[in-house]
């Protein structure tokens, strides 16, 4: 009995796996065009590292896809797929994409849909929907803080440290919901090492009871530094209005404008959170980017 066999494509390769990609997403010249890319690729060798096939008993590959793996020590434990095919089974590239997540440990996968277009999208959801993934809309939005106003009631902010964790974890989870150990230790490094001077629950006063919190991070603390708001919510008695969440955002807005006066920064929202969205719009936060991604989080 022949079992079927996931493999590293080999140098003369390259072209034939674009092509097959490029085929899949319906291009009207898939060959040329895979031509043309693959004269473009600085590193071929480099690059057939992460181009992996699927190939059935009779050798034949009849799934491909390329893979980005997480290094073991990086902060952001994510795996991302892209350049997806399949030739007639969708159970084949469900097939790969298994035997790819059990073989690269992470915390979530993720394969972008963006400038592919609406039927072979539709494909690769139908496809890997049954292996736990679902579709994600997303908006990347991005704040000026040299445009952080100077008025306001703003909340005072207690950053993080070792004693308050279970505090700090509580509010969370009175904000969004019970979580995992290993979902709070992620949201500690979402995008850099953790930082927690710029980790906050929020108060009226320090003799009141939390409203809210906000967890931010760096990659680049500077007069001109890089920020991003990883999350940021009230507690469900404030759920209401949203005055007391637009007090937070400038509350928070207000402390990093202090760190870095010529800064930015960004955050990513699914379009599930349309309030959140809005009242960040409202706040002077504008959208850079709007996509779509498959999404496995096993956190």
């Amino acid at each position: 009995m022949f079992l079927d066999v996931l493999r590293q494509i080999s140098r003369d390769e390259i072209v034939w796996f674009l092509s097959r990609s490029f085929a899949f997403l319906r291009h009207g010249d898939p060959h040329g065009f895979a031509t043309r890319v693959g004269q473009l690729l600085r590193d071929p060798m480099k690059d057939v590292e992460h181009m992996v096939v699927l190939c059935k008993g009779d050798g034949w590959p009849v799934a491909g896809a390329y893979l980005i793996a997480p290094d073991v020590n990086a902060d952001v434990q994510r795996l991302e797929l892209t350049q997806l095919w399949f030739d007639q089974e969708a159970g084949d590239l469900a097939r790969l994409v298994t035997e790819v997540m059990a073989g690269h440990p992470h915390e979530v996968a993720e394969v972008p849909l963006q400038g592919i277009p609406s039927e072979p999208a539709g494909c690769l959801s139908a496809a890997l929907e049954g292996i736990g993934f679902g579709i994600e809309d997303r908006r990347d939005l991005v704040y000026n803080l040299s445009d952080v106003p100077p008025v306001g009631s703003p909340l005072v902010l207690e950053a993080w440290d070792l004693e308050a964790d279970e505090e700090f974890r509580a509010v969370f989870e009175a904000s969004e919901g019970v979580v995992s150990d290993s979902r709070w230790a992620r949201l500690k490094r979402w995008q850099s090492p953790f930082r927690p001077d710029l980790w906050f629950i929020a108060r009226e006063t320090l003799d009141q009871e939390a409203v809210g919190y906000a967890f931010t991070g760096s990659n680049r603390p500077s007069l001109d530094g890089s920020f991003y708001l990883t999350a940021v919510g009230v507690t469900r008695p404030h759920r209401g209005s949203s005055d007391m969440l637009k007090r937070l955002v400038i509350s928070i807005l207000q402390e990093l404008s202090a760190l870095s006066p010529l800064g930015q920064i960004e955050t990513s929202l699914g379009t599930n959170d349309p309030k959140l969205i809005d009242i960040l719009h409202s706040l002077g936060f504008y959208v850079s980017r709007g996509y779509r991604v498959l999404v496995r989080d096993r956190t």
